[in-house]
């Protein structure tokens, strides 16, 4: 039964949470709003998620913005060419002040779907992609959030004694602030090494396979693999010193000044100290939304993940 619903209505395509490809940045076609009594502020380089549980999300607005936008409660809009596909009603949680603005911490409280048709949406969510492990809001929040691609990054941390490199996508770069937000597992022993040292290295994912990328989100932090057994080689970051994959088109060194528990995910506010562009024209992984990428000229990226 599930194999012919899914040729029915999906032809047959195996049904994901989200898909991946590889972008430019400038190929990216989604753009995300901030949205409140008619005005709109584009914040598609300005937001990033921050915790799946709750779901909350993170948006900049400069000093100028602010003064016309009431923050307390917004409707953030998730547009491709004009059409909406998705809408999240989200809640001030915590307004944090930088030099030119302010970081908005939000909380989703509603969440509505505009992808495909809402037959499709019913059977997707409701049947296709049920599971004990997450509810049926759960499941349209996460689709709503990647109808937007979110760009997968490693992220390198390294001591005397320990180190490890995995991969993340709940993350964003605040350029005119030179600011960087991390949401990272509380599980993950990586973080309070990180809080402790307050500084970490976020590398792009620019030659590198998806294989590889995964299997690096697979080994425990407890005891992540040595650095020398990586399938791929390493240099020192010009600051920290903290290993850089081969890989790499573009790396950002980050001190860590401001951090606060969501939830499930700890949230860190870093400031770039030094940015490293070691190759022109790179390109990333991105995680998009298996709903948004129906209509999408991206191209899904395979690989044992």
């Amino acid at each position: 039964m599930n194999a012919l619903i899914r040729r029915l209505f999906f032809k047959d395509r195996k049904i994901k949470t989200f898909l991946i490809t590889r972008l430019h940045e400038n190929e990216v076609e989604e753009k995300v709003f901030l949205k409140k009594d008619g005005y709109q502020i584009d914040i598609t380089k300005h937001h990033g998620m921050i915790c799946l549980d709750p779901f909350c999300v993170a948006a900049w607005l400069s000093a100028e913005q602010l003064r016309q936008f009431d923050t307390e409660t917004a409707k953030i809009q998730f547009k491709k060419q004009g059409k909406l596909n998705a809408s999240i009603k989200v809640s001030l949680i915590e307004k944090i002040a930088t030099t030119n603005g302010a970081l908005l911490l939000y909380k989703i409280e509603k969440v509505k779907s505009y992808q495909l048709n809402p037959l499709h949406r019913l059977v997707f969510f409701a049947y296709l992609l049920r599971s004990k492990k997450n509810t049926y809001y759960s499941r349209r929040v996460i689709s709503a959030l990647y109808s937007y691609p979110r760009s997968i990054i490693i992220v390198s941390y390294q001591d005397e004694e320990y180190c490890n490199i995995f991969p993340m996508d709940i993350h964003a770069h605040i350029p005119e602030e030179g600011l960087y937000i991390l949401g990272l597992r509380t599980t993950n022993v990586t973080l309070n090494k990180i809080l402790e040292a307050k500084k970490v290295v976020v590398c792009d994912t620019n030659q590198v396979d998806i294989n590889t990328v995964y299997d690096l989100g697979k080994h425990s932090s407890t005891s992540p693999t040595p650095k020398e057994q990586l399938p791929f080689g390493t240099a020192d970051s010009e600051l920290f010193g903290f290993p850089v994959p081969d890989f790499t088109g573009s790396y950002k060194e980050v001190e860590i000044i401001h951090n606060k528990k969501m939830g499930y995910h700890m949230l860190m506010v870093g400031k770039v100290v030094n940015s490293k562009i070691i190759k022109q024209n790179t390109s990333s992984f991105y995680h998009v939304g298996f709903l948004q990428f129906q209509k999408s000229n991206y191209k899904s990226v395979e690989g044992v993940y």
